[in-house]
């Protein structure tokens, strides 16, 4: 369970790194772009703005999940 866990925090983290690469890449397009071109561009940063918020509320959502797994778990007994 533990392994699951972490490996779906690295995809969240190779996800959240892709995300912010692909934003500034498309924040340097819209600053060279002219005329409709900029439209687009600036389109493209907002779903890119959007989907970093969602990955945002899926960290989140995996962090309180883990949380909860934590306290479900037994605890070992050290009293025998």
């Amino acid at each position: 369970m533990h392994l699951e866990f972490e490996e779906r925090q690295d995809r969240i983290d190779q996800l959240s790194k892709l995300l912010s690469v692909m934003q500034d890449v498309a924040r340097k397009l819209a600053n060279e772009s002219h005329g409709r071109s900029y439209d687009k561009a600036r389109e493209l940063n907002e779903i890119l703005h959007r989907a970093r918020l969602q990955m945002d509320a899926i960290e989140t959502e995996e962090r309180w999940q883990a949380q909860m797994e934590r306290r479900r778990a037994p605890r070992a007994n050290f009293e025998s």
